[in-house]
């Protein structure tokens, strides 16, 4: 802010605080996106996936007596059972007839999963009515566009199963839209619900579960968790986390979350190299007052130690303001959701999460870069 002899030297110091500022800023806001939609996924993940599943390591089914769901229930920090059975069945509906997975469930499992909030037609209690529930992209596969059209379900009769009479082998039932999901890619393909009893008697699997869904309290430890549920329900079952589950999707968030941080630091270390035109200038215009200092008795480290610091004020100023854009940015986005996701998303607008871990994190790779070239450039000036 001082006068200089060549009001460049001024303009150019504005240019390198803008300079390290726009990447600091742009680094804090990705990083706050990339959390955001991160925490979106996970959120989407819950709606069908349990924090914690039990399943059998041998068939696709298992005796509803075989594990003691009153011992899980009373580990402390188990909020919530929910079993459920699933196979592939084929649908029928409007002349159209289509493979789907169905899950037979019961109202228990809209209290471990969170797939009834992304319900958008209908409701969760069409379940009790013997009515089925269906991803979008599934309904309209099947031509069912509006709740009450008749779908029926055909499954095979493994008890009756005849080679000479296949048909006689076939399990039908009949149902009608009761309500459509309406969220990722995913879960709009592959959602199909319908009651617990009726699915377990169109599958012949009376009394038959594919398996438990446990919800946990937030404060639970869900390795503690999964270790004691396994020593009741033995070495015949698995217990699966949802960690363990998404272990590849996790994978690779980390991997590009690494990525971001990479080439954010890389492009910091490129803003930083605009502080090195700075600092040589200001080392031109204060070779008098370098030549006094010496005269003085002023070392040659005290000196450098000046025009470093400055470098490093330079780049404070610079990472402060970026940091105080993009941190403003970002509660703005979170509180009003300016920036809109087009193309009829479940979300409306980005989804975003300040962390303060990455803000210190942004922080401090321009700093580090920044004091890095400031010391380098001094040095090589006074060599």
């Amino acid at each position: 802010f001082s006068p200089k002899s060549h009001s460049v030297i001024n303009i150019i110091a504005w240019v390198s605080l803008v300079a390290v500022a726009v990447p600091t800023a742009a680094m804090i806001i990705l990083l706050a996106m990339f959390d955001g939609l991160t925490g979106s996924i996970n959120t989407l993940n819950t709606a069908i996936d349990a924090d914690i599943e039990i399943v059998a390591k041998r068939g696709q089914t298992f005796d509803s007596k075989a594990i003691d769901i009153d011992a899980i229930t009373a580990i402390e920090g188990v909020e919530c059972i929910a079993p459920y059975i699933e196979q592939s069945v084929m649908a029928s509906a409007a002349g159209r007839h289509y493979p789907i997975y169905i899950r037979g469930v019961d109202m228990r499992y809209f209290e471990v999963m969170t797939l009834d909030s992304y319900i958008a037609r209908g409701s969760k209690e069409a379940i009790t009515s013997g009515d089925i529930i269906l991803g979008s992209a599934l309904a309209s596969s099947l031509g069912a566009y509006g709740i009450g059209t008749e779908i029926e379900l055909y499954a095979l009769n493994r008890k009756q199963l005849s080679t000479l009479l296949p048909t006689s082998g076939v399990s039908k039932l009949g149902t009608r839209l009761g309500g459509v999901v309406s969220a990722n890619n995913e879960i709009n393909e592959s959602v199909a619900l319908v009651e617990l009893t009726s699915a377990q008697e169109l599958l012949n699997h009376k009394d038959r579960y594919s398996c438990i869904a446990i919800k946990l309290g937030d404060s639970a430890d869900i390795s503690r968790m999964s270790e004691s549920i396994s020593n009741i329900v033995g070495d015949e079952f698995d217990v699966v986390t949802r960690h363990r589950k998404n272990a590849s999707i996790d994978a690779i968030l980390r991997m590009e979350k690494f990525a971001i941080v990479l080439i954010g630091a890389l492009i910091a270390l490129v803003a930083a190299f605009a502080i090195v035109g700075t600092v040589v200038m200001l080392i031109t215009e204060k070779s008098r007052d370098i030549a006094t200092l010496r005269a003085m008795g002023a070392s040659r480290k005290l000196i450098c130690r000046i025009f470093v610091g400055e470098g490093v004020l330079l780049t404070s100023a610079g990472t402060l303001l970026g940091a105080v854009l993009g941190i403003a940015f970002t509660l703005v986005q979170q509180i009003w959701g300016v920036v809109k996701i087009p193309g009829g998303s479940i979300f409306e607008a980005y989804p975003v999460s300040l962390s303060a871990v990455d803000v210190i994190l942004v922080i401090s790779i321009v700093m580090a870069m920044g004091a890095t070239v400031s010391t380098l450039t001094v040095r090589s000036r006074f060599r």
